[in-house]
């Protein structure tokens, strides 16, 4: 067994405390170039992995993802209790996630468990918080969606309104007074801030989000 962690007291405290218990432990420096190769060479048979490594803002998600398509099972160590970053190391592939401030007994018991390959996180459970990860992708996209509306001048969404209407370029033209020329340009101008290619597109996008009620 491998334990990653980048505070290296707590790395050998985990690998004395785990020998103890008769099992085999050591640890990996987390600062190496080629990490997931490193813990593959010392052929682990579990890799108990610190979520933050280093600076703290770089989540390891995806040595989680390089780990298990080595073949190596994970179980994420981590200090957060946020269920969205227990989510992603699921989705990443760990088999589950032990809090640091859960009893050691707690980590011990994980540890027996997933070498005896039983299952340590329910499926309702995985369901569960994978759902929840999900909801709140969902909720920033659409945030960011909304958000676009915004970058529109008052005339832009005047002219992207009448469209979700089905008005044409020349009936917006004679409605506002102006040439076709320049409501062609107003709709440019909403495909590049919307980031989208056609004026269906963007009808689409508009009425997808109730923008225009």
């Amino acid at each position: 067994m491998v334990i990653v962690d980048d505070h290296a007291l707590l790395a050998e405290s985990v690998v004395l405390t785990l020998r103890s218990t008769g099992l085999e432990a050591q640890s990996v420096r987390y600062d190496l170039p080629d990490l997931a190769g490193a813990v593959f060479q010392t052929e682990p048979d579990l890799v108990l992995l610190d979520l933050f490594l280093g600076d703290h803002t770089c989540r390891s998600t995806e040595l989680i993802v390089a780990l298990r398509r080595l073949g190596l099972p994970v179980i994420a160590v981590t200090a957060s209790s946020d269920r969205l970053v227990h989510a992603e190391s699921i989705e990443a592939g760990a088999l589950a996630i032990i809090e640091k401030s859960a009893p050691i007994e707690a980590l011990i018991e994980a540890v027996q468990r997933a070498l005896r390959g039983e299952t340590l996180l329910s499926q309702s459970r995985r369901l569960e918080l994978l759902g929840e990860l999900d909801a709140s992708r969902r909720a920033k996209g659409n945030q960011s969606t909304a958000s676009s509306l915004e970058w529109l001048t008052h005339r832009e969404r005047e002219v992207l309104e009448a469209l979700t209407e089905g008005r044409s370029a020349g009936w917006i033209a004679n409605q506002h007074n102006t040439s076709i020329l320049t409501v062609r340009s107003h709709i440019r101008s909403i495909l590049t801030k919307l980031g989208v290619h056609s004026q269906l597109e963007a009808v689409s996008l508009a009425t997808r989000n109730h923008w225009f009620g």
